[in-house]
């Protein structure tokens, strides 16, 4: 599945995904760069281990919009898409933790922000992104920013968070 993705030159991708195993100890795999699942590394039995949540993270910029009269890809944003966690697993922390990761990943990557657009019709996941710090960014009337591929009635909030770089004491 993680090879299977195709992106542009010059840019990233990475699919995270929560496992719990055998202890309820939540585990991540962070794409093919470090590839483990839930500390099987690569080797994974569904006897050993539970998928909870995943989460996709790339410097594509798809959904954002493009700058200059050539519509050039913007850079130095990451985009956060296809955020999942099982029902029985909600309210555990476990997509804070994904994206928590999302944003380390962008950080390691360079980019200053991080993106994603947000259903208007899910006030837990509103809720859950702007407890993590991301911002409302109201697009102005008559834009033409891309959008998420789905039902033409479905509406959403893009949101921004500018990612702080870590700090050497």
């Amino acid at each position: 599945m993680l090879s299977g993705f195709s992106i542009p030159n010059g840019c990233k991708r990475t699919c995270l995904v929560a496992v719990v195993g055998n202890s309820g100890d939540v585990s991540f795999c962070f794409g093919s760069e470090d590839f483990k699942i839930g500390g099987f590394d690569g080797k994974f039995s569904l006897n050993r281990g539970y998928v909870t949540g995943i989460l996709t993270v790339d410097t594509v910029a798809d959904f954002l919009p493009r700058k200059g009269p050539l519509r050039q890809r913007r850079t130095g944003i990451a985009y956060i898409s296809n955020v999942a966690v099982r029902e029985r697993y909600r309210r555990k922390g476990i997509a804070k933790r994904l994206i928590a990761k999302a944003e380390a990943q962008a950080r390691s990557w360079g980019c200053r922000a991080i993106a994603l657009h947000c259903d208007l019709n899910n006030p837990g996941a509103t809720k859950l992104y702007k407890g993590q710090g991301f911002k409302c960014i109201k697009v102005p009337e008559g834009a033409n920013w891309p959008q998420p591929r789905t039902s033409p009635d479905m509406k959403f909030n893009f949101m921004m968070k500018l990612l702080k770089t870590p700090t050497t004491t």
